[in-house]
């Protein structure tokens, strides 16, 4: 495949502003987080792209482990802000991260899928934290939002809201749309049944880590979230 030039990368740069003037005519007041969304990850892609060769040659153990543990610091940083009581939520939502990542990542590796390798653990382990990021993300601000009396109705929502991306992946994945990694690992000359097997195992995964990472989540920040809500509640738990 062709490389994407300078004046593409440019070109695409400058549409970004289309959602920034979108977001202003609607008043969703997103134009500050896209703009600097866009500036922030296209400088830590280029800063990736300059180091990754360096970060794949680490060797030791303690290594590896410390530079997946601080991406899944950085998602939990990213997502905390999105919760009522920060330190609270911060220690909850690395909780969840930590937990769906490390399962799935020991998972990986006793079944064979890959080795203890850099160039093996930190992509896979960046997509674990990518996945379980958002997933907790959108627990949070589901519980934020939610106007429902029912603690039970609530967490049964959030948790709901927050795995439907990962189950319309699954339902339309090879109809609407051919995963990046299938499609890589065809063009890089893999057999096409072997792609579609690995990129099966890491859909199926990234439910996994979905699943766990928003119920815990969920399950330990939701009588903060409930609360705030309704403050009545909150009085008439301390008069018992």
């Amino acid at each position: 495949m062709r490389d994407v030039h300078n004046t593409a990368l440019l070109a695409i740069l400058f549409f970004v502003f289309i959602p920034i003037i979108v977001s202003y005519k609607q008043s969703l007041n997103l134009e500050k987080d896209i703009l600097w969304s866009s500036l922030r990850g296209f400088v830590q892609l280029l800063l990736l792209g300059y180091f990754i060769s360096y970060i794949f040659s680490f060797k030791h153990w303690y290594v590896i482990i410390g530079y997946v543990l601080a991406m899944i610091i950085a998602a939990s940083l990213n997502v905390s802000k999105r919760g009522i009581e920060y330190r609270r939520t911060f220690a909850f939502v690395l909780l969840g991260i930590s937990a769906s990542v490390g399962f799935s990542i020991c998972l990986w590796l006793m079944v064979g899928v890959i080795p203890f390798q850099a160039q093996y653990i930190i992509p896979v382990g960046g997509m674990f934290s990518g996945t379980a990021m958002v997933a907790a993300s959108v627990v949070l601000e589901t519980m934020k939002k939610s106007e429902s009396t029912d603690e039970k109705e609530m967490k049964r929502n959030a948790i709901k809201i927050a795995m439907i991306p990962t189950v319309d992946t699954l339902k339309t994945m090879g109809l609407v749309q051919i995963p990046g990694t299938m499609t890589g690992m065809i063009l890089a000359g893999a057999e096409p049944i072997a792609a579609v097997k690995y990129q099966i195992f890491i859909v199926f995964t990234l439910m996994v880590v979905a699943a766990i990472a928003s119920i815990i989540v969920c399950t330990c920040n939701y009588r903060v979230f409930f609360y705030h809500s309704h403050p009545a509640r909150q009085e008439a738990s301390a008069g018992k």
